[in-house]
């Protein structure tokens, strides 16, 4: 399936970058919770739209072949994203928490993973602090006001 670059494009390499590109590894249940989270706001899409999506985004991620690579392409992700969201904050802030959820999905919250959910946020005129509950270890995303 061939298909122009897409916002839906852009939330899954977002998603897929949390997910894998921060900690190198994508687990399993990393994933269900990326492809949850993408369901949320791509509810139209048929399943075969989704895969191809996937393994379009999946295709270019292997094609860079270093991480500074891939994260020019997440922080390429992020301003696309930000320019077609810009007057919505309140949607910005959702994808915010859909980046911390896929992070946390596998109980761990890494360094890294928190230094490109705060990054992303700070792109999108957003202050956050993220909590981790140690007992049911989901991330929690705490706005600042500014």
């Amino acid at each position: 399936m061939s298909s122009e670059w897409s916002y839906a494009h852009d939330l899954v390499n977002m998603y897929l970058g949390i997910a894998q590109l921060a900690d190198s590894e994508l687990t399993e249940d990393e994933q269900t919770t990326f492809t949850e989270k993408f369901r949320e706001w791509m509810p139209h899409l048929r399943e075969e739209e989704f895969e191809g999506i996937w393994a379009e985004v999946r295709a270019l991620y292997e094609s860079l072949g270093s991480d500074d690579n891939r994260y020019a392409v997440y922080l390429q992700s992020i301003l696309n994203v930000s320019q077609l969201l810009a007057d919505s904050r309140d949607q910005l802030k959702y994808i915010i928490k859909d980046l911390a959820a896929i992070a946390g999905a596998d109980g761990v919250l890494h360094d890294n993973e928190a230094t490109m959910i705060k990054a992303t946020a700070c792109a999108y005129g957003l202050d956050v602090e993220l909590k981790q509950d140690e007992e049911t270890q989901v991330v929690q995303v705490v706005f600042k006001s500014q």
